[in-house]
C-alpha cells in the first residue's frame, strides 16, 4: 500500500516549460484527501520552488537544495504561516571560496544559492559566466537546461561585488562541454578527499557542491521520521542521476520515459510517457488508481 509520494519536480512534475498539468494536480490532490503524503524533492531552492509551483497543488513537504533544506509544509509552500523547517544544512564558507576561485580558472558558469534569498555570481565574473549561455546549434545541452541557465544570467542571478555572508546550500557548475564538467567532477573527487562534502549532477552538463553526507534520500528519510511512515510504503519519482538515492531508498520506484539512461539502468521501471506528455500522471493514475 503506498501512503506517500516522493517526487522530483524538473523533467519529473514538470514539464519542459516548468508546468504541471491540471490533472495532475488535481491527482495528487485527491490522493491527499484520501490520506496519502506527497513531497516533493529537487535540487532548487525553497524560493525557486514557490515561484514555480501552482497554488492548487497541495503538499506535506519540500526536499530543497537536494536535501539541503527540507520543510514540512500544511497546504502550499506559498503559505509561510503553514511551513515548518525540519532541517537545514549549510556548506563551509572555505570550501565555497575555494571552488569559486577554481571555477575562475577553468572557466565554468557557477551559481551560489543561499539557504535564504536568490543565487548570486560575482560580478567580476559576468562575462564568464554570459559566454557559457551562447549555445551553439550542435550543442548536446537539452532545450530545458538552455533555458533555464539563460533565464538565470537574464533574470534570476544577483550580482555581486563581495560576498553577502549569507549561509549556502550549494554552489552549481555548468559547461557545454562535457569533456569539461567531467574533468572539473574529477577535480571536485580529489577535493573531497581534503575536505568531506557531497556532489550531485541532474545531466551531463552539470554539477552541484552540497554538504557532506546530503541528498535527496536523506531529506526524504527526514520527512518520513517527521510523519512516522516507512519508506517501504514510498512511491518515487525521478528522472536524473540525482534521484538515485531517493529511487533506491523507496519501496516502489520510477524512472521518467525523458529520464537519463544511466537512471533506467539502476531503476528498471520506467513511465510510458516523457513529462512534456503528462507521463506522471498517466504512470501514477494507473498505478495508485486514484
Amino acid at each position: 500500500m503506498i501512503k506517500s509520494l516522493a517526487l522530483d519536480m524538473d523533467g519529473t512534475l514538470l514539464d519542459s516549460h516548468h508546468r504541471t498539468s491540471g490533472e495532475l494536480i488535481e491527482l495528487l490532490n485527491d490522493f491527499r484527501a484520501q490520506g496519502g503524503y506527497v513531497f516533493l524533492a529537487t535540487g532548487r531552492t525553497i524560493k525557486e520552488v514557490t515561484d514555480v509551483l501552482p497554488g492548487d497543488l497541495k503538499l506535506d513537504g519540500v526536499v530543497a537544495g537536494n536535501g539541503m533544506v527540507v520543510e514540512a509544509i500544511a497546504e502550499t509552500p506559498a503559505v509561510n504561516a503553514n511551513r515548518k523547517r525540519i532541517a537545514e544544512h549549510s556548506i563551509d564558507e572555505q570550501l565555497i571560496h575555494r571552488v569559486v576561485e577554481l571555477a575562475r580558472e577553468w572557466g565554468l558558469y557557477y551559481e551560489i544559492h543561499p539557504n535564504e534569498g536568490a543565487r548570486f555570481s560575482y560580478q567580476q565574473d559576468q562575462p564568464m559566466i554570459e559566454a557559457e549561455v551562447v549555445f551553439p546549434a550542435d550543442t548536446t545541452v537539452e532545450d530545458h537546461e538552455a533555458k533555464a541557465r539563460k533565464e538565470a544570467v537574464e533574470k534570476e542571478i544577483h550580482w555581486v561585488e563581495a560576498d553577502p555572508g549569507k549561509s549556502v546550500q550549494k554552489v552549481y557548475f555548468f559547461s557545454m562541454d562535457q569533456e569539461k564538467i567531467s574533468d572539473w567532477q574529477e577535480k571536485l573527487k580529489q577535493l573531497q578527499a581534503e575536505q568531506p562534502f557531497s556532489t550531485s549532477s541532474s545531466s551531463q552538463h552539470n554539477t552541484e557542491v552540497m554538504g557532506e553526507g546530503v541528498n535527496k534520500a536523506t531529506g526524504i528519510q527526514e520527512l518520513l521520521d517527521y510523519y512516522a511512515l516507512e519508506k517501504e510504503h514510498l512511491l518515487a519519482v525521478g528522472d536524473a542521476n540525482n534521484d538515485l538515492p531517493m529511487l533506491k531508498l523507496a519501496g516502489i520506484s520510477a524512472v521518467m520515459k525523458n529520464g537519463s539512461e544511466e537512471a533506467k539502468r539502476e531503476v528498471t521501471a520506467v513511465t510510458d510517457y516523457t513529462s512534456d506528455e503528462n507521463g506522471l500522471y498517466h504512470f501514477l493514475k494507473s498505478f495508485l488508481g486514484v
